[in-house]
């Protein structure tokens, strides 16, 4: 079914409007009223959208994560480039968004968990995992993808940094070192960038 031109139009003000907020005030100080206020439409019409909070937490996480998905599923495509190489430029091209979104995607983290959904990452999630596999055989791929991934959360990038004090470049450089590690990658190996 085709979304008319004016719901689009209230979409696209709302998600707007919300991001907006979230930049000036923090995730946690935005609510749904203000969010209506601000895109100049009725309440209503937002909890009608979205449903709730954690509604419009969830599309505004996917909008803003929508190219780098997009960026992720052309790297898994791309056989001609080396699996390690691919590894190390996802780990990269993640961390990078999530340090950009940080509010935004620990909050979508709460309500994927909450929802028990994964948000659609899913196919990507796998594909590093499979990746992982091809760079280095002998690894449990699955295992080390997870833990690779879970350095990558934005709750624990922001516990690293809020909690214990290190420098997002740090965390970066531990991060990537990690995944180069992981499949013998020499260091600031990468394909390419968003």
């Amino acid at each position: 079914m085709v979304e008319r031109a004016d719901a689009a139009r209230n979409r696209e003000a709302i998600l707007a409007a919300a991001m907006r907020l979230i930049r000036e005030q923090g995730i946690d100080a935005v609510c749904m009223d203000d969010v209506a206020v601000a895109a100049g439409v009725g309440k209503g019409t937002v909890f009608r959208r979205f449903g709730d909070r954690e509604g419009l937490v969830e599309a505004l996480a996917l909008q803003a994560g929508e190219s780098w998905r997009v960026f992720a599923t052309d790297v898994l495509a791309d056989e001609s480039t080396d699996a390690a190489e691919r590894v190390v430029t996802l780990t990269r091209t993640l961390f990078a968004h999530v340090v950009e979104t940080l509010p935004l995607v620990r909050a979508f983290e709460q309500v994927t968990r909450k929802r028990g959904c994964d948000g659609g990452f899913e196919p990507i999630r796998d594909g590093l995992i499979r990746l992982i596999g091809e760079a280095a055989p002998d690894l449990d791929a699955e295992f080390h993808g997870e833990a690779l991934l879970a350095n990558l959360r934005a709750e624990h990038v922001h516990y690293l940094v809020e909690q214990c004090g290190m420098s997002v470049e740090r965390v970066r450089a531990g991060v990537i070192r990690l995944a180069e590690g992981l499949v013998g990658a020499p260091r600031d190996a990468t394909m390419r960038t968003l």
